[in-house]
Formats: C-alpha cells, sequence, structure tokens
C-alpha cells in the first residue's frame, strides 16, 4: 500500500476504498492530494483482489476541488495551471477507463474539481444532504477536467449549458432527476448503499466488467451504427480467448455451478 497523506485507501471483501480525509480544508486538492489520488488509485488497479472501487470523503464535504494554495500558485505561474490541469484531466480519464468499476459516495459538497471527479465515475450515490456544482462561472473560472466533455452526455446539451454558465447548486434530488447521480440515501445510510451496492459489484468477473467499461467508453457518442463495430470487436476479443471469464462462465452455467473467476 502506498503511504497517502490526504487519504486513506482499504481494499476489503474485494472492495478498494478511497476516503479523503482532510475535512478541515472540505477535502480541497493540494498538490499531494494529486499525488496520494494518482498513487491510490494505480494501487487499486493493481491488487489482484479488488474488483470494485469506492471514492468517498469525511466531513461536510465529498471534495471542493482544487486548493486555495494550489490555486494562487497556478494564478501566478502559468506553467503551474498547465500542470495542474493536465494532471486533474488526467486523473479524470483515469478513473474513467479504470479496469473496474468506480462508484462516488457524494457524503457532502461537490464542487468544481470535485464535481469534475465524480462525473468521470461509473456509479454515483449522493447524500440526500449533499450539494453540487461546477462552480467555476461565479469565480469567472472555467472547467478544465473534462466536464464540458461529460456532463452533456449526462443530462443533455441545453441543461449542461445552463448548469455550467450559471454555476449553481444542485441538490441530491435534482442529481438523480439529471441523471448525474443513481440514488440518494440519507446521510447516515450512504457508507451501507455504498457497501451493498459495491458487494453486489464484486461478485462479477473483473474481467468482464473492464472489458463492458471498454464497449461503454467506445461507443459513448457515436451512432448506433458506428458503435457496433468497437462493441463487437471487444465481444469477440473476450470471449473467445481460451482462459476469459466469459468462456469460465459458460462452462459454470452449463455445468450448473458457480463460476470461479480468475
Amino acid at each position: 500500500m502506498p503511504t497517502l497523506e490526504t487519504m486513506t485507501l482499504e481494499v476489503r471483501d474485494r472492495v478498494a476504498r478511497i476516503t479523503f480525509t482532510c475535512p478541515e480544508s472540505l477535502n480541497s486538492l493540494t498538490a499531494q492530494a494529486l499525488d496520494d489520488l494518482e498513487a491510490a488509485i494505480g494501487a487499486a488497479e493493481a491488487d489482484p483482489e479488488a474488483r470494485v472501487l469506492v471514492i468517498g470523503g469525511t466531513g461536510r464535504a465529498f471534495t471542493v476541488g482544487l486548493d486555495l494554495a494550489l490555486l494562487d500558485e497556478a494564478f501566478a505561474d502559468p506553467a503551474v495551471w498547465e500542470r495542474t490541469a493536465n494532471r486533474l484531466a488526467s486523473l479524470t480519464l483515469r478513473l474513467e477507463r479504470l479496469s473496474m468499476p468506480v462508484i462516488a459516495a457524494v457524503n457532502g459538497l461537490a464542487r468544481a474539481g470535485g464535481f469534475e471527479l465524480l462525473l468521470a465515475c461509473d456509479l454515483v450515490l449522493i447524500a440526500d444532504s449533499a450539494r453540487i456544482a461546477d462552480a467555476h462561472a461565479e469565480f469567472g473560472v472555467i472547467p478544465a477536467g473534462g466536464s464540458t466533455a461529460r456532463l452533456p452526455r449526462i443530462v443533455g446539451r441545453q441543461r449542461a449549458r445552463e448548469i455550467f454558465l450559471t454555476g449553481r447548486w444542485i441538490d441530491a434530488a435534482e442529481a438523480v432527476d439529471l441523471g448525474i447521480a443513481l440514488e440518494a440515501v440519507p446521510a447516515a445510510e450512504l457508507d451501507a448503499a455504498a457497501d451493498a451496492l459495491a458487494a453486489r459489484l464484486a461478485r462479477q468477473s473483473r474481467a468482464c466488467m473492464a472489458a463492458m467499461k471498454r464497449q461503454l467508453n467506445a461507443a459513448d457518442g457515436l451512432p448506433v451504427a458506428e458503435a457496433v463495430t468497437p462493441e463487437i470487436e471487444e465481444f469477440i476479443s473476450y470471449t473467445t480467448h481460451p482462459d476469459s471469464d466469459g468462456q469460465e462462465g459458460f462452462r459454470a452455467y452449463r455445468e450448473n455451478r458457480p463460476p470461479a473467476w480468475a
């Protein structure tokens, strides 16, 4: 396990859990936090026992995005801005492409970079007291973590523009209505809800879920006639491999036994 200063990582019952642990700063993303998040994601992906990743926060926030001290540096030095923006975008892409499902358990405020992180997760559970926002427009800033590409695909072109241009806050119920979140639950039940969803996913084949994520990512935004091609290519590559979990899953079904995933 890597040594982390701003978050924890544990792997238990085939579920990796990353938890931001700087509630006094609303779990803002310092340079150290970006280092830690990159290391934690890498360690989770490298752990053969992990089949699902859950990301959550402590205190009043999931994460409110880039830390003020880091922003001070960035506004004073364009090189810092370029490096930081590229790191944030790279982290969201890594979450999106991770070889396991990623669940965001949004316990509280998620703003700016925190909003961008949750948009890159596969599934979002949100506490009924939580609020989320892009919020960049309020400060005369614009996004850099991929949200202008992701949000319109989730909520539609016009609604996404309204959310970005106004910078307004979205409550948990609206986040579910818009499709940004899967479900809103009482704050006291958020961890249990995330555990239950993660446990269900952890019963599945990691290789199968990784292949399915590749299919979904490849098809995203394409017309159906074009999206079918990468779907079939992934299907053939995955299913016809003699040692694939697809082969094992079919044998187990035919032999009326539980599958033994790799």
